[in-house]
C-alpha cells in the first residue's frame, strides 16, 4: 500500500506541477525565490501562510523537490470515505477549537504522529495561521507548529536537527481567477534544537519566543496591507505602475518574482504615508477607484490607455490584432472545441457549490486537471477508432493542449483589440482618464521621492 501510495503521490506531483504551473501563469521553479534553504537531507516543517484552502498545499507540494505530507482541519476527515483517501495521499487531520473542545484531545496523536513522520526525515507541510483567509496579511500564528517542532525533538533527545522553513505563498489579489500569477519565497531557515536550554526551563517562553521569531521571518516572505481598506487600491496601483517601473529597471512586467520588490515599494508607500498624512492616501484611494470604475465601464484596461498616452494605440492597433485572431481562426476553434469543457465546467462547477472564496481555485483547479485528462483521452480514442492511424493519433494528443493555450492567448488578443476599440471610439472619455492615470502617476511618483529610504 505504502508503495502504491508513493507512486500515486509522484503521479500527482509530475500532473499539478504541469497543470497548476499553467493555471498560475508561471512556472514554478523560475518563479520561487529560496528554494535553496529547504534541506534534502534531514526532517523539516514548512510553515506557510494559508489564504487559499488547499490549493495553498498543492502548490508547495508541487514546489518542493522531496515528498511532502500536510496537516489539514479535521472536519473534512469525517466521511470515512474521503478519510481514507485524505490518509492515502498524506493528509494528517488537525483538530482545532472551532470543531469542538471535545476533539483537541485528538491532537496528542496527531502530534505523535507527525514525530514519527519527523523521526524518518520526511518533511511536513504546516499552515501555521491556523486559519484560511485570502487576504494578504498574516494572521497571529498558533502555537501548534511549536508543540510539533519541540514535542517531536523532546522526543529525539534534541538530536533531530529539525529545520522549519518560513514560506510565503504571494498570490495575486485574485487567486481565485484562471492564469494570475504566484510567487512562492523560502525564508531563512530555522534550528528548533536552538531553544532547547530555554524549553528546559521554561516551556511556555520558549514556544512563544520560537513562535514570533517563526512570524517574522514568515512576514518577510509576504506581501503584507495592513489597512484593508487598501487591498483593491494596492492591486489597482500594481496594475498601473508595475509596467512602468519594470521597464525603467529592465525587468521583466509578468515575472512575479522580479517585480514583487515593486508591489513592496507600494505597500510601504502607502503604509507611511498613512502614517502621516492619512487624509492624502484615503484621497489617492478615491482617485484611483473612480479612474478603475471608468475603466470598468468601457471595459477597458489600464494597459490599453498607457499605450495612448504614448501614442503607441491606433486604429491600425486594433486592426492589425483581428486581423491576426481572424488568420488563426482554425487553431482557435480547434482548440475551443478540445479544451472548453474541461475548461469551463469546473468553473461553473464552482461557482455552483462553493459558498467561501478560498476554496474556489482549488474546487476549479483539481476538477479541471482530472477532467482535461478524462476528455483529453475519450477524445483521443475516438480519433483511434475512427481513423486507426498511429501517426494522426499521436499528432492529435499532442497539438490538442497547445491548442488550447493557442486558443487562449488568442482570446486574450480579441479582448485587448475590443478594449482599444472602446477606448479610440469614446475620444472624450479616452481624454479624460488619460489626465486622470497620468494625475495618479504623477502622486505615487512623488510619494516614491518623498519616501525614497522605503523603495527597495
Amino acid at each position: 500500500m505504502k508503495l502504491i501510495g508513493a507512486l500515486f503521490y509522484r503521479y500527482l506531483w509530475v500532473v499539478f506541477n504541469i497543470f497548476l504551473a499553467y493555471f498560475y501563469r508561471s512556472s514554478l521553479r523560475r518563479q520561487m525565490v529560496g528554494l535553496e534553504n529547504v534541506p534534502k537531507d534531514r526532517p523539516i516543517l514548512l510553515c506557510s501562510n494559508h489564504p487559499n484552502a488547499f490549493m495553498d498545499a498543492l502548490m508547495l507540494g508541487s514546489a518542493v523537490g522531496r515528498r511532502t505530507w500536510f496537516l489539514a482541519r479535521s472536519d473534512v476527515f469525517r466521511k470515512k470515505l474521503l478519510a481514507k483517501f485524505l490518509s492515502f495521499v498524506g493528509i494528517i487531520p488537525i483538530y482545532r477549537l472551532l470543531e469542538g473542545a471535545e476533539n483537541l484531545s485528538k491532537n496528542d496523536e496527531t502530534f505523535d504522529k507527525c514525530a514519527a513522520m519527523l523521526e524518518e526525515n520526511k518533511s511536513i507541510i504546516i499552515f501555521s495561521e491556523g486559519l484560511c483567509i485570502q487576504e494578504r496579511r498574516l494572521r497571529k500564528l498558533k502555537k501548534g507548529t511549536a508543540r510539533i517542532a519541540f514535542s517531536a525533538e523532546e522526543k529525539n533527545g534534541w538530536k533531530l536537527n529539525l529545520t522549519i522553513i518560513p514560506v510565503g505563498m504571494n498570490y495575486s489579489s485574485t487567486p481565485w481567477k484562471f492564469r494570475k500569477p504566484l510567487h512562492i519565497r523560502f525564508g531563512k531557515p530555522m534550528l528548533v534544537n536552538q531553544y532547547k536550554e530555554l524549553y528546559l526551563q521554561d516551556k511556555a517562553r520558549a514556544m512563544t519566543l520560537f513562535t514570533k521569531e517563526l512570524e517574522a521571518l514568515m512576514a518577510e516572505q509576504l506581501i503584507i496591507i495592513d489597512n484593508k481598506e487598501n487591498d483593491e487600491f494596492v492591486a489597482e496601483l500594481e496594475e498601473m505602475m508595475i509596467p512602468e517601473w519594470a521597464k525603467e529597471k529592465g525587468i521583466n512586467p509578468k515575472s512575479q518574482k522580479d517585480c514583487h520588490q515593486f508591489t513592496e515599494t507600494i505597500t510601504h508607500l502607502i503604509r507611511e504615508e498613512e502614517k502621516i498624512i492619512p487624509d492624502h492616501v484615503m484621497e489617492l484611494r478615491s482617485k484611483t477607484t473612480t479612474y478603475f470604475k471608468k475603466l470598468k465601464h468601457l471595459n477597458v484596461r489600464d494597459a490599453s490607455v498607457h499605450q495612448l498616452e504614448r501614442g503607441n494605440l491606433n486604429w491600425a492597433f486594433v486592426l492589425l490584432n483581428y486581423l491576426f485572431f481572424v488568420l488563426f481562426l482554425p487553431v482557435w476553434i480547434f482548440g475551443l472545441i478540445t479544451n472548453y469543457v474541461p475548461y469551463k465546467v469546473p468553473s461553473l462547477i464552482a461557482n455552483k457549490i462553493v459558498k467561501h472564496i478560498e476554496w474556489h481555485a482549488s474546487v476549479n483547479a483539481t476538477i479541471g486537471v482530472f477532467l482535461w485528462q478524462i476528455y483529453w483521452l475519450l477524445q483521443s480514442l475516438v480519433i483511434a477508432l475512427v481513423f486507426r492511424n498511429w501517426y494522426l493519433l499521436f499528432a492529435f494528443m499532442l497539438v490538442v493542449p497547445l491548442c488550447g493555450m493557442i486558443a487562449y492567448e488568442l482570446y486574450i488578443v480579441l479582448k485587448k483589440a475590443n478594449g482599444a476599440k472602446n477606448l479610440l471610439g469614446e475620444k472624450a472619455q479616452a481624454v479624460e482618464l488619460m489626465a486622470l492615470r497620468k494625475d495618479i502617476v504623477s502622486e505615487i511618483n512623488s510619494l516614491k521621492t518623498k519616501h525614497s529610504y522605503l523603495v527597495a
